[in-house]
């Protein structure tokens, strides 16, 4: 027989439970959307293929032989996020006309530019596509250079890409005309490659999306043990009869 006034029992396994139940959920969808996020951002950055390209500017040297970049350098002492293995660096060079491209350490180039007239870059506004470069005055023609025998990589073409090394040493990039004549431009662009980005970024947005779907299972299991673990408050008994 009921007592007014009397609580109904309170079911505090099933309390628990639902509480248990949403803090799981939320706890996996939050995990779910970080890994989504990743994901998507990999995906935006390096597209399936795992390749991004970041335009540096133009090369323009009207008045000398050649353009010269000797402060462009990674080196392995450079923090970077992930192995130096795992991902490959190359210039890519374009321009209306056929350029000679060459990648050689300082000294060398240096070298073989001695007395010659060229454009020295002194610093990149990729904001403004433009790279600012100081002239070396000079009177001398160069032999022409891919006779030469000290670059690491070399190209030929109106659309070249050539190897840039991650290593300690400097390192130089040298554009200029085939036979080494006067006027030359072309805009230049960082073509980093992440072989395993495409995948991994396929495979973070996929894992999240799975991981929130199993989170809203796990939240609407939460809601409806907590409507089934609540009860109506007790009846007042019925009045007597006299």
């Amino acid at each position: 027989m009921s007592v007014p006034g009397q609580a109904a029992a309170v079911d505090y396994g099933g309390q628990v439970k639902r509480v248990v139940l949403g803090i799981l959920g939320a706890v996996l969808g939050l995990a779910g959307l970080g890994l989504f996020a990743v994901g998507a951002i990999l995906l935006t950055v390096f597209g399936t293929d795992g390749r991004a390209t970041v335009p540096i500017g133009t090369l323009d040297a009207q008045d000398g032989r050649a353009v010269v970049v000797t402060d462009f350098q990674i080196s392995s002492s450079t923090p970077v996020p992930f192995d130096e293995s795992w991902f490959d660096l190359q210039l890519q060079v374009t321009g209306d006309d056929a350029h000679f491209v060459g990648v050689a350490p300082k000294a060398d180039s240096l070298r073989y530019l001695q007395g010659v007239p060229y454009q020295l870059v002194t610093g990149f506004d990729s904001s403004q596509d433009v790279i600012k470069a100081t002239s070396i005055p000079g009177d001398a023609r160069p032999s022409p250079p891919a006779d030469q025998t000290f670059w690491t990589d070399q190209q030929t073409g109106t659309d070249v890409r050539v190897q840039w090394p991650v290593s300690d040493t400097d390192t130089t990039l040298v554009v200029m005309d085939e036979d080494g004549s006067t006027g030359v431009t072309a805009a230049v662009s960082v073509l980093l490659t992440v072989s395993w980005a495409g995948a991994a970024g396929i495979g973070l947005a996929i894992t999240g999306l799975l991981i929130v779907v199993i989170a809203i299972v796990i939240l609407v299991l939460a809601f409806r043990a907590g409507n089934d673990n609540a009860q109506p408050p007790a009846a007042w008994p019925a009045p007597m009869q006299g």
